[in-house]
């Protein structure tokens, strides 16, 4: 029997009838009472039941078993196919081996072979999702509100360490618990802000956005899905690498829209690019050098920056070589529940996003939030907070780093092609922000 998650405990839970009794073993020694513990398990188990009785004649004297959870989940069907050794010294008249199905009459024994997942990042991904577990989970496409049982833990542990959430930072979380609303609810003062915005990130020691302010038209959006919805709409061939969010696919499946692999030496001249830097799944000078020959062959370029603030390496980049930029800080900082986002592009996009910032229209709490979190916070803040941490922990688990922080490479992961969200290859990663997030607090 072979689970793929780490085992803390098996509970075995008897009926039993008459002078009879069961002496539980793992791995040949004697277990006490009806719960055998994590720490007793190996990745190879034996689990012997030895059930006996008084009188070996006493059809009275029986036990049944009616509980068989693992890490409290109810496995009990897998053991009624079991073979039972029936004791021939007792039973001279009866068969060796019997069917189980959870029925013990004949003085004998069961064996019932477990083996678990020791895979030291597996045992994470069990330790938190059990230990953290959240009884409101977001964002999902399943019912949002939880109980605590096996599925629940099991689902969360299977999937701890794909896609991404940002981390919880206390700092930044106690800021926004601490704002009033009515300030919040005001319009920007459009130009203004707009340089404050391009000043603090260029104050980064690691990104160089040159000719940002060049780039005069300046949007507030909900997220970046807005700027990236807008440019999907708007254009009939996108060229876009094969490997990126997985909204951009998906949202144009039953478009009148031609996608193309976009590819250095291969790209069509003068038909739209749309790219992300970084990029966890291509080095930052391949995205670059895609730039430059997509420039070169007058296409049109829209640049999503969200992953930015969490590069792994120094990037510099010219905003007047491309057409398009869109940011937020949602996949770096606790915002995603605000989802503040801004776009800035050469020439005027008619699309509701201009729209609704030329009315003043657009979400103001989300925008204003952003614009008082960068007073007190640089756009480098996540990187310095947690990268001495991120060398740690993928040493401690054996793990190799990607172009954006968050997200690292294992041997062991790969990309599950079945999945139902066909666009999505975020499940080439260890998102390594829960490991981060717990650093400490468990055996990490």
């Amino acid at each position: 029997m072979k689970f793929d998650f780490p085992i803390d405990k098996i509970e075995l839970d008897f009926d039993l009838e008459g002078q009879s009794s069961i002496q539980l073993k793992i791995n040949e020694r004697p277990v006490s009472g009806n719960i055998i513990p994590g720490h007793l398990l190996k990745r190879h188990n034996i689990i012997t039941i030895d059930f006996t009785k008084v009188d070996p004649k006493d059809t009275s004297a029986f036990a049944r078993l009616k509980t068989f959870k693992v890490n409290d989940g109810n496995f009990l069907d897998k053991l009624k196919t079991l073979d039972y050794n029936v004791n021939k010294t007792k039973h001279p008249d009866a068969v060796s081996k019997i069917q189980n199905n959870l029925y013990f009459g004949y003085i004998g024994s069961m064996d019932v072979v477990i083996e678990q997942n020791t895979n030291l990042l597996q045992r994470a991904a069990w330790i938190i999702a059990n230990e953290t577990f959240e009884n409101v989970k977001w964002p999902t496409r399943n019912e949002n509100h939880r109980i605590k049982n096996f599925k629940n833990v099991y689902d969360d542990y299977k999937f701890m360490f794909t896609g991404c959430r940002p981390p919880r930072i206390k700092e930044i979380e106690s800021v926004i618990d601490n704002l009033q609303l009515g300030p919040l609810i005001a319009p920007l003062h459009k130009k203004d802000d707009k340089s404050k915005l391009e000043a603090w990130i260029n104050g980064s020691e690691r990104v160089q956005i040159k000719n940002l302010s060049q780039l005069q038209y300046h949007t507030i959006s909900n997220g970046t899905t807005d700027s990236l919805f807008s440019f999907l709409m708007r254009n009939k061939v996108i060229q876009m690498p094969k490997k990126m969010f997985h909204h951009n696919r998906q949202i144009l499946q039953g478009k009148d829209c031609e996608v193309i692999d976009i590819e250095v030496g291969n790209i069509k001249h003068g038909s739209p690019v749309l790219l992300e830097l970084p990029s966890p799944w291509y080095s930052d000078e391949y995205l670059q050098s895609i730039i430059k020959e997509a420039k070169e062959k007058n296409c049109y370029i829209a640049v999503d920056l969200s992953w930015l603030p969490a590069s792994m390496n120094n990037i510099e980049m010219d905003a007047l070589d491309v057409d398009e930029i869109f940011l937020g800080m949602n996949k770096c900082w606790p915002v995603h529940s605000l989802r503040p986002a801004v776009r800035w592009s050469k020439n005027r996009i008619n699309d509701s996003q201009t729209f609704e910032t030329e009315v003043s229209i657009y979400p103001k709490v989300p925008i204003n939030v952003l614009y008082r979190l960068i007073k007190d916070f640089n756009f480098d803040y996540a990187y310095n907070e947690y990268i001495k941490d991120h060398q740690t922990i993928c040493n401690k688990f054996n793990l190799k780093p990607t172009s954006v922080l968050w997200f690292t490479t294992h041997e062991d992961v790969k990309h599950n092609s079945k999945t139902s969200e066909p666009f999505f290859y975020l499940d080439d990663f260890v998102c390594v922000i829960n490991l981060l997030q717990y650093k400490n607090k468990f055996f990490w």
